[in-house]
């Protein structure tokens, strides 16, 4: 019998592969410095002739990583509307078959490059997302080229995603945050059903998804679909030469027959609901606020305003989920969110919660108390330069990470905008004092203006 009281003496592994060479090679990429200043500096711009822009930042990255965003804009406020329905199952359809592949062959493509796709469109713009390395970059976008403008809209496929839309729709009329958060949103929307930008009740988009048919969603991608207008945004190891000439390949000659226009919202005033809905058997409460505000991105007041919600509701130690969260322990998460146009002027300042049915009325009360009292009496100059500190540093990590930095500027190419802007909006930042802070707040937000809806079973809770 062997003798189980001898420990077997393990193998040095160390010597074993001292000598071992690998015949991979994986680069460990460039230290790039993110700061909007560099970042211009190793900037290069071109157009195509159908009118698409191309913004590519080149670098060495760990692994020969490359992200890149195909972002296409088509239509305007009158050729769109009514066709919002018609739209969103269009885009759902084209990652499921082209002209030349079915869906798992596809798939199948994206393994064989080593490339995540994901491309989908809504009403008024397309987006394709790649994520390959170096030396499969170009057959990467000539596949998602082939997605968006080949696409075959299967029958099959057609009915499945027609049916998935409308389960999912019958589901959001029993869930507390999905109701709550449209009731708001329709509150604080001022458009007639026959707008654009009108938001429509659950009923209303299950009847629009109802009545469109395959025709109507081809019929739509013939009659939008184009890169006359949009960007095509690349950042990581590739080859200049070789993607200039692939982009110009599949996206030079295919222009857009519909004309465009930027869908803008200007700003009106709304008068504030406070609104109660039950969903009976739900665990959890929702809880949402909501004002607009007359803002744009160009606004004196929009760095003040980025960073007073920043204090207030942007991080879990800010005010809101300090107090709701973290010392009364009502909320499972709460925060808040300012969001302010670079067209137009309808900026929005808003806030949300999660809890017990039985604490939401005791959320609602700290939220509204809490804002009035930062509101009346401001934050204080310790706060604004812990946040100062930690807003600038996550801008700066953002643009450190090549996914987050290339939608980024996909976006300042479609605001028609440098990395200069966001030069000047970190330094608008960091001069900010805590007095503009203060003073932007009480400007703008009114607490007897806010739109309140919860969400939740509280006839079961014994509250409301």
């Amino acid at each position: 019998a062997p003798d189980r009281t001898k420990v077997p003496e393990a193998p040095d592994y160390l010597s074993m592969l001292k000598n071992y060479k690998s015949s991979l090679t994986l680069s460990e990429g460039e230290a790039f410095d993110p700061t909007p200043a560099n970042i211009e500096k190793h900037l290069v711009r071109s157009q195509l002739p159908t009118g698409l822009k191309i913004v590519t930042l080149s670098k060495d990255t760990r692994g020969g990583s490359v992200s890149a965003v195909v972002d296409l804009r088509f239509g305007d406020e009158k050729s769109l509307a009514g066709k919002s329905a018609i739209a969103g199952v269009a885009g759902s359809l084209l990652m499921r078959g082209t002209q030349h592949k079915n869906r798992q062959e596809i798939q199948d493509e994206m393994v064989k490059l080593n490339a995540r796709i994901s491309v989908n469109g809504g009403l008024s713009g397309a987006t394709a997302s790649i994520q390959t390395t170096a030396a499969n970059l170009v057959p990467a976008l000539k596949l998602a080229a082939e997605i968006l403008k080949e696409p075959s809209f299967p029958d099959a496929e057609f009915d499945q995603v027609i049916k998935r839309r409308i389960a999912g729709l019958e589901e959001q009329k029993t869930d507390p945050a999905g109701l709550a958060r449209l009731a708001l949103e329709r509150s604080l929307n001022i458009y007639p059903k026959t707008d654009v930008r009108y938001v429509p009740t659950i009923d209303e988009e299950i009847a629009d998804l109802k009545a469109v048919t395959l025709d109507d969603v081809k019929k739509f991608h013939a009659q939008f679909y184009g890169a006359s207008h949009g960007q095509l945004a690349v950042v990581g190891q590739f080859d200049a030469n070789e993607l200039r000439k692939a982009a110009g390949e599949v996206f030079g000659t295919w222009k857009s027959p519909a004309a465009y226009a930027r869908i803008i919202e200007t700003f009106s005033k709304t008068k504030p609901v406070n609104l109660k809905i039950e969903t009976p058997d739900k665990q959890n409460a929702t809880f949402e606020a909501g004002l607009n505000l007359a803002l744009s991105d160009k606004d004196p007041d929009y760095p003040a305003m980025v960073m007073a919600n920043y204090m207030f509701g942007g991080t879990i130690t800010a005010r809101a989920p300090d107090r709701i969260r973290n010392k009364e322990g009502l909320s499972y998460g709460i925060g808040t969110r300012f969001m302010a146009p670079a067209n137009g002027n309808l900026a929005m300042f808003s806030g949300n919660a999660i809890s017990n049915p039985k604490a939401s009325p005791k959320v609602e009360s700290s939220f509204t108390d809490e804002l009035a009292k930062t509101v009346a009496n401001g934050f204080t100059d310790a706060e604004l330069a812990a946040a100062k500190k930690a807003f600038l540093e996550e801008r700066r990590v953002g643009r450190s990470q090549d996914g987050q930095l290339t939608g980024l500027l996909a976006t300042r190419a479609d605001q028609d905008r440098t990395m200069k802007w966001d030069e000047d909006m970190d330094a608008r930042f960091g001069a900010l004092t805590v007095d503009q802070v203060n003073a932007a707040l009480k400007r703008h937000v009114d607490v007897s203006a806010l739109s309140i809806v919860k969400a939740g079973d509280f006839k079961a809770a014994g509250v409301y």
